[in-house]
């Protein structure tokens, strides 16, 4: 049943970030969207990656957020 009540928080599932570019962001919990995010140099937040590989491995989650792009990979050469 849904009460519209916000997920609780959960602990980080890794205890360290893979090699994403975003590992140096600060991490933030989303208590609307219940994943953990990364805030940008720009003030913008983007769901980790880690935390969406893990929540896609538990049941889903929605990777929508306002974007500025920054957490688009850079590409590598």
């Amino acid at each position: 049943m849904d009460d519209g009540a916000p997920p609780p928080r959960r602990d980080f599932p890794f205890p360290e970030p893979s090699g994403h570019h975003m590992r140096e962001w600060p991490l933030v919990w989303d208590p609307q969207r219940g994943h953990y995010g990364r805030t940008c140099p720009h003030g913008v937040g983007h769901p980790d990656p880690d935390d969406v590989v893990f929540l896609q491995s538990v049941g889903g989650v929605s990777g929508v957020h306002p974007c500025d792009g920054c957490c688009i990979a850079p590409l590598r050469d």
